[in-house]
């Protein structure tokens, strides 16, 4: 027993070293030792073994105040890295990310949907390259986490239903078993949160991400963890019905929240009784910077509707912080205040004062929160 807590110490020093070196530029062991509270020698010890392993590098010596000049030093970057992959119905993205957290360099190819079989084809072909072309053997890779628009069993890493890829009660993560990582497979709306909250972890305890691409998702944290209900299927915000028998949706029902709110639905939109059609989210979003009326109008109503979801959210999950992302970032910036306003109006529940509702910052936070899923689990203190 003795020797098993020992042990657990020094993998918990370990890592509370590791953790401080990755948010200081370069730092000596007198003030690691002040910041975690641990023993000079302990830190010593640390120090000595992780610059042995690659993991630290000596900086600089600094001026002396009297005694022997202290040396700083700082995380070796480029010692680990771990790889977030994101498919969507259209693309495959790569994001190749070091131990400081910073994006090393990333990829997004097109599929054209004519099977899983022949996209993880592609997701490996493309996770090899992006490795190669960045001089990386998979020894460094800590990790793999992948982002699915679908419900997902994060324990077993299957796809239990992913209707924009016709994929049912599928295990990807066993497809990946032969390059001996670890992988984790998560629902694109659970990583987006999970990026976010991992930004505001130091201010917030609880989350909503609400995931607007293709479809429409939201990722929940409770109690600073991720909330995936009993049957792995918490977030179907897209599919909660606010119209009886109404807009048919890309999962066969009628009526769900996604017919009316995810990107494709503003397409569709903007594209009846029209002679030119547009294809994609971009060309909406060119059609409201012309003051085209038309899109003007479907934005005026789309707003609408959004609110009234978001706010049917906050009436049941009581979150301070309500997050707007995916594909929408651009179209929605400016528009924010009018999504506040029609969320606190008339509100006897809610007001700015006590949730905070605003755009995200990062586009594709899910593939960020994919990449990020590894280096958490190497630094997680348990």
């Amino acid at each position: 027993m003795i020797d098993i807590n020992h042990s657990k110490i020094k993998e918990t020093n370990r890592k509370k070293i590791i953790s401080l070196l990755i948010n200081e530029e370069e730092i000596t062991k007198l003030e690691i030792s002040r910041k975690l509270n641990i023993s000079i020698t302990t830190v010593s010890t640390n120090i000595t073994e992780l610059r042995s392993e690659g993991f630290v590098e000596e900086v600089r010596s600094l001026e002396s105040t009297g005694g022997r000049k202290a040396i700083s030093y700082k995380l070796n970057e480029k010692c680990k890295y771990s790889v977030g992959i994101a498919l969507t119905p259209k693309h495959i993205k790569i994001a190749l990310v070091n131990l400081k957290k910073t994006i090393v360099d990333t990829i997004k190819i097109r599929h054209n949907n004519e099977g899983i079989e022949k996209i993880i084809y592609l997701i490996e072909e493309n996770l090899l390259k992006i490795l190669k072309d960045n001089g990386i053997s998979l020894e460094k890779v800590l990790g793999i986490g992948i982002s699915m628009p679908s419900t997902v069993d994060f324990k077993t890493g299957t796809i239990k239903n992913c209707y924009f890829l016709g994929v049912k009660e599928f295990n990807i993560k066993e497809r990946f078993s032969h390059l001996n990582l670890p992988v984790y497979v998560d629902n694109e709306a659970n990583l987006s949160a999970y990026y976010e909250f991992l930004n505001r972890k130091e201010k917030l305890n609880n989350l909503l991400y609400v995931s607007i691409t293709e479809g429409l998702g939201l990722g929940i944290v409770i109690n600073r963890n991720i909330y995936r209900g009993d049957n792995s299927a918490s977030g179907e915000m897209g599919h909660m019905k606010i119209v009886i028998d109404g807009k048919e949706c890309k999962c066969g029902a009628r009526g769900c929240l996604e017919a009316y709110t995810s990107t494709n639905a503003l397409i569709e939109e903007y594209n009846k009784d029209e002679s030119y059609e547009i294809t994609d989210i971009e060309e909406f979003e060119e059609k409201l910077v012309e003051k085209d009326e038309k899109a003007e109008k479907i934005m005026e109503k789309y707003l609408g509707t959004l609110s009234v979801g978001i706010s049917n959210l906050i009436m049941i999950l009581d979150s301070n912080s309500v997050i707007i992302g995916g594909d929408i970032n651009n179209l929605l910036a400016n528009k924010i205040e009018i999504i506040r306003k029609n969320i606190y109006r008339n509100n006897l529940f809610t007001n700015e004062n006590n949730c905070n509702v605003s755009v995200a910052s990062f586009k594709e936070s899910y593939l960020l929160g994919a990449a990020m899923t590894s280096i958490e689990e190497f630094l997680e203190i348990r």
